[in-house]
C-alpha cells in the first residue's frame, strides 16, 4: 500500500533541523510520497517570510521533499488552532494517511488532544490573565508545555482538528534534535553574523542573493496606512476589536520603528504575535469577507514538486480537487487576497510572485 506523508512548515528560512527532520521521517517511515504544505510570503507569527515562497519551495523540493503546497495566507497568518486547521485541510484534501510533525519531548499528544476537544474551550479561566496565558496554564495541567516549547501548540492543534473532523489521518513524530532555529537565523541575519553552521549551502546562497524582507522595510507602508484610515475604515479590518483602531491611531505619530509601534499598543490582553498579525491584516486592509471567501473556496497552490510529486498530482487530477499550477485571469478571483498580498512584497523586490510563475520542477521529463 502506498504511504503518503504530509507536514507542515514555513521554512522561514530552511535550516538544518529542517533537513534532520526530513532525512530522519525518510529514514524511519520510509513513505513513497512526502509532502509540504508551506505558508506563502507571510508567517504565522504576523511577520513577512524572509525569502518569498518560490524560493523556498525550491530549496524544499532540492533537499528532500516531493510536493510543496502554498498554505494560503488566510490560514497562514493566524493563531494556531486556525493555523492546524487549514494545514490538515489541505493535507485532507492531497489525502495523505499520516501527518509527521517535530516534537521537543514525547507527549501523548492522542490522549492530550481528545481531553481538549472533549472541553472545547471551557475550562476554568482566570479573568486576571490574558486568554493566551489561561490557555498554556490548562495545558500545562494536561501535560503539555506550549510556552517554552511552542511547536508543541501547533502539533497538539493538527492532532485536535484531525479528531475533531473525525480524519483517517494516522499520527508519527519526530524529536527535534540540534540547536537549530530560524529564529536564531534571522537574529543573526539582523546583526550580520555568521549562520554557516545553521543552514545548508542552498539557504545560505539564497540569503545572500535576494533581497531580505521585514517589518521594519515595510512600517513607512503602515504608517500610512493608519494615518490614512478613518477609525470607520479601521474598524472594517479583520480582527480589529475591542477598540484597537483607536489605540493604533494615537499611537503610530509617536513611533519610530515597527517593534516600538507594536510595544506601545501591546497590553495584557493580546499576545505580541496577535498584534503582529493584526498589522499584517491592516497594512494590506484585509476584510473578514476576503478571509471567509478563501474558507468557502478552497484551492490547492502547487509551488514545487519532483518526480515523485509529479507522478502523485498526476494521480490527483482524478479528484474533484481545485489544483493550481498557473494563475490566470480565471484563476485570479479565488486568489484574490494572495495576489493583493503578494503585490505589497513586490513593492520592495520588484518579483512578481503570481502571474507567469510555474511550480518548481526537479528531475521531471
Amino acid at each position: 500500500m502506498t504511504k503518503i506523508y504530509g507536514f507542515v512548515a514555513e521554512f522561514n528560512p530552511f535550516h538544518n533541523g529542517h533537513k534532520l527532520f526530513i532525512d530522519s521521517i525518510k529514514q524511519k517511515y520510509h513513505p513513497d510520497v512526502l509532502i509540504a504544505v508551506m505558508s506563502g510570503n507571510f508567517v504565522q507569527r504576523g511577520d513577512f517570510a524572509i525569502l518569498d515562497k518560490w524560493t523556498r519551495a525550491r530549496i524544499a523540493i532540492e533537499l528532500g521533499v516531493d510536493l510543496v503546497v502554498e498554505l494560503p495566507m488566510a490560514f497562514a497568518v493566524q493563531p494556531a488552532e486556525l493555523f492546524a486547521k487549514g494545514a490538515v485541510e489541505l493535507l485532507q484534501q492531497l489525502k495523505i494517511d499520516t501527518l509527521v510533525f517535530g516534537t521537543e519531548n514525547q507527549v501523548d499528544f492522542m490522549e492530550i488532544a481528545q481531553k481538549s476537544v472533549e472541553v472545547d474551550g471551557k475550562f476554568q479561566q482566570n479573568y486576571q490573565k490574558s486568554s493566551a496565558d489561561n490557555l498554556t496554564d490548562y495545558y500545562e495541567s494536561l501535560g503539555i508545555d506550549i510556552a517554552k516549547l511552542p511547536n508543541q501548540l501547533l502539533g497538539l492543534n493538527y492532532v485536535r482538528q484531525i479528531k475533531k473532523q473525525n480524519l483517517p489521518i494516522s499520527i508519527k513524530t519526530i524529536e527535534r534534535r540540534g540547536n537549530f532555529s530560524a529564529t536564531e537565523i534571522r537574529r543573526r541575519l539582523k546583526n550580520n553574523q555568521d549562520i554557516t553552521e545553521l543552514a545548508p549551502s542552498l539557504t545560505q546562497d539564497a540569503l545572500t542573493e535576494n533581497n531580505l524582507v521585514t517589518w521594519e522595510n515595510y512600517f513607512p507602508y503602515l504608517k500610512y496606512q493608519v494615518v490614512n484610515s478613518s477609525i470607520t475604515e479601521l474598524q472594517q479590518i479583520y480582527q480589529m476589536v475591542e477598540g484597537l483602531e483607536y489605540k493604533l491611531k494615537k499611537e503610530i505619530t509617536t513611533s519610530n520603528s515597527f517593534v516600538q509601534f507594536v510595544e506601545q499598543i501591546k497590553s495584557k490582553r493580546y499576545t505580541m504575535a496577535r498584534l503582529r498579525r493584526l498589522m499584517i491584516y491592516t497594512l494590506l486592509n484585509v476584510k473578514e469577507s476576503e478571509i471567509n471567501y478563501v474558507y468557502k473556496n478552497p484551492y490547492l497552490r502547487i509551488l514545487g514538486f519532483n518526480d515523485i510529486g509529479q507522478k502523485y498530482l498526476n494521480s490527483l487530477k482524478k479528484q474533484d480537487l481545485y489544483l493550481l499550477t498557473r494563475i490566470g485571469k480565471k484563476e485570479a478571483k479565488t486568489l484574490d487576497l494572495e495576489i493583493k498580498a503578494d503585490r505589497i512584497r513586490q513593492l520592495l523586490t520588484n518579483q512578481e510572485e503570481n502571474f507567469g510563475k510555474i511550480p518548481y520542477m526537479k528531475g521531471v521529463h
